[in-house]
């Protein structure tokens, strides 16, 4: 297939993708999805499942089942009745059901008690799928994507998750619990991710990343017992690419930050490491419209 024909080919089903993201909560028919990628139903179903190992009936309902489980971990104000209903079950028992064959885990045994170890093994398929379907990047338009700023000194309060990335879920509930119990709403309060160290060359149990809030509240003793403790993100000149879209091409918008753009550009990178800013938030926002700042601090 020459590459024209390929972009062609990707561009029919990334249209369907984003049609999907879009109508999540929306009943989706197979004759709508293969009008959208200009195929009939029977060739799109046979395409689609060619392509990507999975159909797509099975691909939306993972994504609506990622959210659930989403919003099971970190939305507790959410009942598992409306979960349910957003997921497009007409009752917790039948989503209940769906939900444990693919969690292995009832919805609130899965809020109480999580796999963290597994829970993300469930989705993986997402993923491959997000990047057999991505065009390759043009990589001189890698200098228009990036913007150089003054990044301002800002200071936060910082909870680092250590161990496997697969826990870091668990973490990340220490982290909201706090910040919900100190009045920090994301909204107000901007929120970083700070890299520490490469999740692909470091073993599991040694991965860091921070977890920060910015806010000029004063840590107590109880803070620092938690595991919390003053960070300051250093002014300075950073590159800054924004990544609209899902977590799990998150590290593909990192990597051309550092292989396409950084050898175009003639900077240097700077001492402190990578870091984001999160925007706009899943399952706050359907996962096609969030939002991550990616800021790599320059010499």
């Amino acid at each position: 297939m020459k590459d024209h024909d390929r972009q062609n080919f990707k561009a029919r089903f990334s249209r369907v993708f984003d049609h999907i993201d879009v109508h999540l909560d929306q009943d989706m028919s197979l004759k709508t999805l293969a009008g959208i990628a200009a195929y009939s139903p029977f060739d799109f179903h046979r395409q689609f499942t060619a392509l990507f190992d999975i159909t797509v009936t099975q691909y939306v309902r993972l994504i609506r089942m990622r959210r659930a489980a989403h919003s099971l971990l970190f939305r507790k104000n959410l009942s598992i009745t409306e979960i349910a209903f957003n997921a497009g079950y007409d009752s917790p028992e039948s989503f209940s059901r769906a939900f444990r064959q693919i969690q292995g885990q009832s919805p609130s045994d899965f809020r109480a008690n999580p796999d963290w170890d597994h829970w993300q093994e469930r989705y993986a398929k997402l993923q491959t799928v997000r990047i057999n379907s991505m065009s390759s990047p043009t990589h001189p338009g890698i200098l228009d994507d990036v913007a150089i700023l003054d990044f301002p000194e800002t200071r936060t309060a910082c909870l680092d998750h250590v161990g496997p990335p697969e826990r870091i879920g668990q973490t990340i509930q220490r982290f909201i619990a706090w910040r919900k119990a100190h009045h920090l709403h994301p909204s107000k309060h901007a929120t970083f991710n700070i890299v520490w160290c490469n999740p692909d060359d470091t073993p599991p149990d040694e991965f860091c990343m921070g977890l920060a809030v910015a806010t000029k509240h004063q840590l107590t003793e109880d803070d620092t017992e938690t595991g919390f403790y003053e960070q300051i993100l250093p002014a300075g000149r950073c590159a800054r690419l924004r990544h609209i879209g899902s977590d799990q091409l998150l590290g593909e918008s990192a990597l051309r930050l550092y292989r396409d753009w950084l050898p175009q550009s003639g900077e240097t990178p700077g001492d402190f490491p990578l870091m984001f800013q999160r925007v706009a938030f899943y399952p706050d926002v359907p996962e096609h419209e969030t939002i991550t700042d990616i800021f790599l601090p320059l010499a």
